[in-house]
């Protein structure tokens, strides 16, 4: 019987050493001959009708997609191919694509294989593909070298000087091991005759940390894939290489990032877990373990549903949300521990990435709100409580409905305005017991704002009750918005007239004491007990032409006395007790001696000058009675002097001008006198104010007001340095203004703090090139620089020398000048608002008063400037001033 052609053509195909497969129109296998069988590695039953063109490719799928769509078109389509088979090897292979068509349509296409072991001696058959792999090795992205089996450079690719800097011709015919760093190249020698032994493909990303080196000398992270490939010139193998250099530093990073997180969650105070997309631990805070676990019990690495076995399909639900890259938020849940407890919490979950767009698990936060839970149950005990403490206190309360119209006073208020119980206040009743003028414009001002912005006010007012008492109040209000909307005004309302009675008459006694301390007809310096000047008023600059800045903190009353009068006078007073005592000590006995008196004496004014000055010393002491300082009050008498010497020498009239003389001298004393008393007088004296206060009615307020005033007694002596400076700010009643530089101001300052600045090594560092002069008032500047710049060095970090930037520019017209520092640097979060504040500071300095700050504050605002700051701690302080 003789073979049907089917069948002959079959076994044909089964002999030809090639590959031959024929692919239906959807890709999926209808015939393949003994050789593909036998390359693919699997039967006949699971090839037939089974197996489809993407699983052959793999990879190369997607390359092969346009030769599909003309091969379907009826196009012969013929190619080179590589295939990465089931052992990691990578093939080449020579294929032809013949359409079936069939009625002119497109029923499927036979495929031919030829596999092609010689890559080079192919090229050099088939001119063709020759250049056509030439073209995909030259504009390949990765580098590509191929090499003999002795390591020397056969070819390279465009991405080879891209890479690693050389050229073709530096490269070809060199030992690869030029382009490794210089440690590696030995060893790489054997690996090369290794791979030649074993020639296995080796593709990218086994794990391996690889390192090139580029032409100028730099290393570098690389990935590589060895190819093995036969010629006719021997064993060659093709490198892929790859700069992942920038990767690897990403990864570095990311890996740091997540050790740091993981050591911040474990030290958190809160409880805090961090878990991996699997739902295990990957870190937990100290506060997780002693809320959640068994004590000694390790959780990391555990799951977290087998740490919380009860947890619901609700929570799992959430936790899938979260890992899609969602959020969860629980202000409020009730969670039952596995023993059985319950327990409020607030709770937080919310995925972590890896990297942008990728989820590498979960963060939990929660917190214990079980207290608050319970507190709730003690509130209406807490607000009886605080209704008996706000009638004692005089504080009531009110809330105004606009919808409705409706004012509602609490009956403190109602008693505070002395109306009757039945009283019913609306609006423009309310506003009318406002004093007509100030007090009232105010809160008609502050409720407009609060309605129309939502602004709450704290603020005090004059009342005139219905009985035509005056009275100040303290009126607090808050507003309250519904979408957008005021709803309601509500708040407090104190009676703090006392309290603003006792304010008032304290303000009277501060401006007489500012006026003795600021005039200009006499000098006023303090020193502390050992010394050192730490008040030099208006009339000591103008008497003995020192600046302020100079003699604070830097000087004592040694510099503008005459030390042998004061000897002369220490001589005199001392002698009868035989004591031996330096100069400081004759100012101290000679304040101590009060039946001394005013003093005639010799100041020496800073241009050399002899002054003859009537002085009274005073002893500064606390209510304690102990001794922080003195006072010295003195009153130029020189020309007096000067005359009286001229009226000797002309002898004229002696007797009637001595007479004069001697009155105007008596009453010079006097004026000395009055003025010592009256600064210790409102010092010493302040306890007798209170026997006012003892009049007033009411126990509760009474003894208040006592505490209050006590307090004011027990400070006022000591802060009357400061005082003298803050209140001069607000008396000053003309400022000069001159054309100054910069760099004239920063050189004085330097001067100023030379000592400081030796002993720190402080690095002072100026630009004034953009802005070099300010018309400004000359004492203000100074002070400002001495401030900003003492405080930089007296605040530097103990861990690296001060540096202190100085520049000034133009932005908008005004001068703008920025002083930078790299010290301890200020917590704003915490101090932000009290930065410019009186007897505000931030760090524990024994020098350190909280004045330099507020004083250089109101310098630059009383000449219409602002300043600013920014700090960080632990880097430092930037101070900018807009003048």
């Amino acid at each position: 019987m003789p073979i049907s052609r089917d069948a002959i053509g079959i076994k044909v195909a089964n002999q030809i050493p090639e590959l031959l497969v024929y692919w239906d129109k959807g890709e999926i296998c209808q015939f393949a001959n003994k050789a593909f069988l036998k390359w693919y590695g699997k039967s006949y039953e699971k090839v037939i009708g089974k197996l489809t063109l993407r699983e052959v490719l793999g990879q190369s799928y997607q390359k092969q997609i346009p030769h599909l769509k003309d091969v379907l078109a009826g196009i012969q389509q013929n190619f080179a191919l590589e295939i990465v088979n089931e052992n990691g090897v990578l093939q080449y292979f020579s294929v032809s694509y013949a359409p079936d068509i069939e009625n002119d349509k497109s029923i499927g296409f036979t495929a031919y294989y030829s596999l092609k072991t010689e890559i080079i001696d192919s090229i050099e058959e088939t001119p063709n593909s020759k250049n056509l792999l030439t073209n995909i090795l030259e504009f390949a992205p990765d580098a590509t070298i191929i090499i003999n089996s002795s390591g020397t450079i056969q070819y390279v690719n465009q991405q080879v000087k891209n890479i690693f800097g050389y050229s073709k011709q530096e490269t070809i015919g060199k030992e690869i091991e030029f382009l490794l760093p210089e440690k590696l190249r030995e060893k790489h020698k054997s690996h090369i005759k290794s791979f030649f032994r074993s020639s296995n493909f080796r593709p990218m990303g086994k794990g391996l940390k690889l390192f090139g080196q580029r032409k100028n000398g730099e290393k570098f992270n690389v990935e590589i894939s060895l190819s093995p490939v036969q010629s006719n010139v021997g064993s060659l193998v093709m490198a892929s290489i790859r700069d992942v250099s920038k990767r690897t530093r990403i990864e570095t990073a990311l890996e740091e990032s997540n050790k740091r997180n993981s050591i911040f969650i474990q030290q958190s105070p809160y409880a805090i877990a961090m878990l991996d997309e699997d739902m295990r631990y990957i870190a937990v805070s100290k506060k997780w373990v002693k809320d959640y676990v068994s004590e000694g019990e390790e959780i990391v690495g555990k799951s977290h549903f087998e740490i919380f076995p009860n947890i619901g399909e609700d929570r799992k639900k959430i936790y899938e949300s979260c890992l899609a890259g969602g959020n969860y938020s629980n202000k409020e849940e009730l969670i039952i521990d596995n023993d059985g407890s319950k327990k409020w919490v607030k709770s937080d979950v919310r995925p972590w990435y890896v990297s942008e767009n990728k989820i590498g698990g979960l963060l939990i936060h929660t917190e214990d709100i079980s207290p608050i839970k319970n507190e709730e149950k003690e509130k209406k005990r807490i607000e009886a409580i605080l209704e008996k403490t706000n009638a004692i206190s005089r504080i009531g309360t009110w809330e105004y409905n606009l919808e409705e119209e409706n004012l509602i006073w609490s009956k403190v208020v109602r008693e505070i305005h002395e109306v009757p119980e039945d009283f019913v206040p609306d609006v423009n009743t309310a506003i009318n017991f406002y004093k007509e003028g100030e007090s009232r414009e105010l809160i008609s001002k502050a409720v407009a704002n609060a309605i129309e912005n939502g602004s709450s006010y704290d603020l005090e007012f004059e009342l005139v009750t219905a009985k035509g008492n005056e009275v100040w109040v303290r009126a607090i209000g808050q507003a309250e918005y519904i979408e957008g909307h005021c709803k309601r005004i509500f708040g407090i309302f104190q009676d703090i007239t006392p309290v603003k009675r006792a304010e008032i008459k304290l303000n009277r006694v501060n401006e007489e004491l500012n006026a003795m301390l600021n005039s200009e007809l006499v000098s006023v310096i303090g020193t502390d007990n050992q010394g050192t000047i730490n008040h030099f008023n208006r009339g000591a600059e103008k008497m003995l032409q020192y600046s302020k800045a100079e003699m604070i903190g830097k000087k004592t009353p040694e510099v503008f006395h005459s030390m042998e009068e004061i000897e002369r006078m220490g001589e005199l007073l001392l002698l009868p007790s035989g004591k031996e005592v330096n100069r400081f000590e004759i100012f101290k006995e000679i304040a101590n001696q009060i039946n001394l008196g005013a003093i005639e004496c010799t100041y020496i004014r800073k241009d050399g000058k002899n002054l003859t000055v009537l002085l009274a010393l005073t002893t500064l002491k606390t209510s304690q009675g102990e001794v922080f300082g003195f006072l010295g009050i003195a009153t130029d008498i020189t020309e007096l002097v000067e005359n009286q010497n001229k009226l000797k020498k002309a002898n004229e009239n002696l007797e009637v001008l001595t007479e004069k003389l001697t009155s105007q001298n008596l009453q010079l004393a006097n004026f000395a006198h009055i003025t010592s008393h009256n600064l210790r007088a409102p010092a010493n004296n302040l306890n007798s104010l209170l026997q006012f206060y003892h009049t007033s009615e009411g126990q509760e307020i009474k003894s208040t007001i006592i505490e209050n005033f006590e307090t004011v007694s027990k400070h006022l002596i000591s802060t009357l340095d400061n005082l003298v400076d803050l209140l001069k700010i607000q008396h000053e009643g003309s400022k000069k203004i001159e054309i100054l530089t910069f760099d004239e101001i920063l050189g004085k300052t330097k001067e100023m703090l030379v000592g400081h600045i030796m002993e720190s090594k402080a690095q002072i560092i100026a630009d004034f090139s953009q802005a070099p002069k300010i018309s400004f008032n000359r004492i203000f500047l100074e002070s400002i620089f001495l401030n900003l710049v003492g405080n930089a060095i007296k605040y530097r970090s103990p861990d690296r020398e001060p540096i202190i930037q100085l520049k000034s520019n133009e932005e908008y017209g005004r001068i703008v000048l920025s002083v930078k520092d790299n010290g301890l640097g200020i917590d704003l979060k915490k101090h932000g608002r009290n930065l410019f504040g009186l007897h505000k500071t931030f760090h524990e300095n024994k020098e350190a008063k909280g004045i330099g700050l507020f004083l250089t504050k109101k310098h630059v605002e009383a000449m219409g400037g602002l300043i600013s700051a920014k700090s960080e701690v632990g880097k430092g302080t930037t101070f900018t001033i807009k003048f």
